[in-house]
């Protein structure tokens, strides 16, 4: 199985079910359930304080998740209408250094939550023991 490492508040969103695509600066031809992994080093406070979340759990693995297609932004509109399902701003993606002219957005479902394994992650998809 493969695990896609996200930063808190990030990954809380995505097992909760609110964060629907993740936004990444690189495609992937991967589809099927992935591990969901907090990263060791979490958001900025202010992405934290955005919505309500403190003392979320970091180098763990906290779900798993579904992904099923990835899309491409071609412009900012495009990013944008799908803002309820990303929750990314425009000021969001200037300071975690998104702006890019490449933007994909990998569409995620049936996202579960586990309870949290501990685990060395790695950036982007690593492999992991089935769960």
């Amino acid at each position: 199985m493969r695990a896609l490492a996200l930063r808190q508040p990030w990954a809380e969103l995505v097992v909760s079910g609110k964060k629907t695509i993740e936004v990444r600066g690189t495609d992937t031809s991967y589809r099927g359930w992935f591990a969901v992994y907090a990263t060791k080093h979490g958001a900025r406070d202010s992405t934290m304080k955005r919505f309500g979340l403190t003392d979320l759990p970091t180098g763990v693995i906290i779900g798993k998740a579904f992904l099923a297609d990835v899309k491409q932004y071609r412009d900012e509109g495009d990013f944008f209408r799908d803002s309820t399902r990303h929750l990314a701003t425009k000021d969001l993606l200037q300071i975690e250094g998104w702006k890019r002219k490449r933007l994909y957005g990998y569409v995620l479902s049936e996202a579960k939550r586990i309870a949290p394994i501990p685990y060395r992650g790695m950036p982007g998809f690593f492999p992991v023991p089935e769960l």
